[in-house]
């Protein structure tokens, strides 16, 4: 014999409210943490490089400085290949990094701004195997 009583029939509507909310609820959130993971995934696989602040203003003093990261990937990265990260400069003088990738082609590595550095747009290139593969820009601007 089912109770009528208007306490328990709300007690009932609640967790059939309850049960009807929480699959759709549970499926969206499925949904969305496979997209980010495909989308995550695919981003991981492809080459890029980037820095992390793409302006910087040059220091005041050459006792100060101002560190860049540059992050990136390689796909198909072979582990112990050398990576090479050019630096073009303003004046189109040119700095080399050598460096290498983890064995999955992440790509990590700092470099310096002082107050020596020079003032404008810094082109960042990235060679593997001979070939520039990615490339990005970071500027320096002049100390207010």
């Amino acid at each position: 014999m089912e109770c009528s009583h208007p306490v328990f029939m709300l007690k009932k509507q609640d967790k059939l409210l309850q049960s009807r909310t929480i699959i759709p609820a549970l499926f969206g959130i499925l949904v969305i943490g496979i997209t980010q993971f495909g989308y995550a995934e695919e981003f991981e696989e492809s080459t890029y490089i980037a820095v992390d602040v793409e302006e910087f203003e040059q220091p005041q003093s050459k006792y100060n400085y101002e560190e860049i990261t540059i992050i990136g990937h390689v796909e198909d990265y072979s582990r112990g290949d050398k990576l090479t990260i050019q630096i073009i400069n303003p004046d189109e003088t040119q700095e080399e990094i050598n460096t290498y990738a983890s064995k999955k082609g992440d790509i990590y590595t700092m470099i310096h701004i002082t107050i020596d550095s020079q003032i404008g747009i810094h082109e960042v290139i990235l060679t593997y195997q001979g070939m520039e593969i990615a490339s990005t820009s970071f500027e320096i601007l002049e100390n207010q």
